[in-house]
């Protein structure tokens, strides 16, 4: 099959759904398909299109505060000639942008929304935006797939009279990336940590991270807390130091660090904290769980399927996070965590589903 899939950001740009998005592009032009990749075209400069893949480097004009692709993008879309268009996200030029055209692009249409964060905000403009845009959206797509069972509620909700169109299937996981260090202490040390000493988060530091919510679990604890990931909402950011200078914790911003050492500070931290109001999927979560940590997070994305297989502890507040911090035992059968999360979020289970679903 030839296929198109689009992104509003797009690896090597840092975030979780950049990487997942780049995951299924691999996975698709390894199995034979042709895919044609559609993002940014600052994100793409570093990718080279081959005989599987090609690269299509969008210019976007920037407009206030939103970004604009060429009034033909729907066109450049259309003159790949592919069987499947999938959209992926929700914003301004990458999804919604093709409202008007999207009839006009031959080929099935498929849509993956990761995360409808924006309804955590309300506001005017956001009611309008769900309860008026977003269902006559989401009618135009052949299909619809949401991450998680959750998600696909929330989805039903939204849009009652495409329910039968809509299904679950998981962000891929690529658990051959997750390498941990032979040496955990001398790993940890470079960050000037101890091992077992210390709490970590991932995941970009924006005001749906909901990291404040870990700084008060965290009150009156010794251990640092470690943030990785890109720090897009610097005043969050400034927000969240003021926060945890008045309660004298230890804050770490460690950055977007290498696969090998987050996976090895996740192996060796007491705890990984997650705390986000919403998150569609939360794959830094299954990479937690993988390497070894003890996971406390909040009941958001993929927890509640992770939390009945017993691999995460679920807190409904700071106070119960920092209760769990204190008494929640890690599970120790690992090999058994791992096959488990293996069979069930890997890239290969999550593309025989995906290819079904193409086919069908």
């Amino acid at each position: 099959m030839k296929i198109s899939v689009t992104s509003h950001h797009y690896y090597p740009h840092t975030g979780g759904t950049e990487r997942v998005v780049k995951t299924l592009v691999d996975a698709l032009s390894e199995i034979g398909h042709e895919v044609h990749v559609f993002s940014d075209i600052e994100d793409l400069q570093a990718m080279k299109s081959g005989e599987k893949i090609q690269y299509h480097g969008i210019k976007l004009r920037k407009i206030g505060k939103f970004r604009f692709p060429p009034l033909d993008y729907w066109k450049m879309l259309s003159k790949t000639g592919s069987d499947i268009y999938h959209i992926h996200g929700q914003r301004v030029w990458s999804s919604d942008y093709l409202y008007m055209n999207l009839n006009k692009i031959k080929g099935k249409k498929l849509f993956t929304a990761h995360g409808f964060y924006q309804l955590i905000y309300g506001g005017t403009l956001n009611s309008v935006y769900y309860q008026k845009f977003m269902p006559s959206f989401l009618s135009k797509f052949d299909h619809i797939v949401s991450l998680t069972e959750k998600e696909k509620n929330i989805t039903a909700d939204l849009v009652p009279d495409l329910a039968e169109k809509i299904s679950v299937i998981p962000d891929p996981v690529d658990f051959r990336r997750i390498t941990i260090s032979g040496d955990i202490g001398a790993t940890v040390s470079k960050y000037g940590l101890d091992v077992g000493k210390y709490f970590i988060h991932s995941g970009g530091l924006q005001k749906n991270k909901n990291i404040e919510f870990i700084i008060r679990a965290m009150k009156g604890l010794k251990q640092p807390l470690v943030l990785t990931g890109n720090t897009p909402d610097l005043s969050y950011v400034a927000y969240l130091k003021q926060l945890a200078s008045e309660d004298k914790i230890n804050l770490i911003f460690a950055g977007n660090v290498p696969d090998e050492d987050l996976y090895t500070l996740m192996a060796g931290s007491d705890a990984f904290l997650f705390s986000s109001k919403f998150e569609s999927f939360g794959v830094a979560m299954v990479e937690a769980v993988y390497s070894g940590a003890r996971v406390i997070s909040a009941d958001t994305g993929v927890a509640r399927d992770l939390s009945i297989d017993g691999m995460l502890q679920i807190v409904d507040s700071p106070a119960q996070m920092r209760e769990s911090i204190i008494n929640y035992k890690r599970k120790t059968d690992l090999d058994s965590i791992r096959e488990k999360l293996e069979s069930n979020y890997s890239t290969e289970t999550i593309m025989r589903r995906l290819i079904k679903l193409y086919e069908n």
